[in-house]
């Protein structure tokens, strides 16, 4: 399981940096474009906004699974021992549990809806499902991550806090 999360994030990562690169390639041409060439592309803004939508919710994957999403850990940071584990249990299954109500199965209406009503977008003309399919896909990934978490901790080998955050102090 360990091998094939693993190839999981190394992909994800991959993904993320081109996707990154495409966007900025694209928001270049945009302002060449617009501010050069006196006449912006039509396709541009379009890409990039559906290149940010992709990005956001892969990157919320890629961070959950890294533990640098945003947390409020003020009370896994109080409790300690069994309390502590079975907090962990709680709010990876939480986040689950949203996951899948929200992203999977919200997604996935979304996406059939879309695709059933055949919508396509304004200058590309691609159907709006393919934009939409990443809100299941990184739904699935969130899942399959706060699996692995819950997994850990059963274990044993969980990691509380990323250690950049235990060196940050208030200025």
């Amino acid at each position: 399981m360990d091998k094939i999360l693993k190839n999981i994030d190394k992909t994800l990562g991959w993904v993320m940096v081109v996707l990154m690169a495409i966007l900025v390639i694209d928001v270049v041409w945009q302002v060449t474009t617009r501010y050069v060439l006196g006449s912006a592309s039509s396709f541009t803004e379009e890409i990039a906004r559906y290149l940010l939508i992709w990005i956001g919710l892969l990157g919320s994957a890629f961070a959950y699974r890294k533990n640098l999403h945003l947390a409020f850990d003020y009370f896994s940071e109080k409790v300690t021992g069994r309390r502590k584990k079975w907090l962990g249990y709680f709010i990876h299954s939480l986040i689950a549990l949203f996951s899948f109500l929200v992203l999977v199965v919200g997604g996935s209406y979304l996406v059939q809806l879309t695709w059933e009503l055949n919508q396509v977008s304004a200058a590309l003309q691609i159907k709006l499902a393919y934009v939409y399919s990443v809100l299941p896909l990184s739904g699935a990934l969130i899942i399959l991550y706060a699996i692995a978490f819950i997994m850990d901790i059963y274990r044993g080998r969980v990691q509380q806090t990323p250690p950049e955050s235990k060196s940050v102090e208030a200025v």
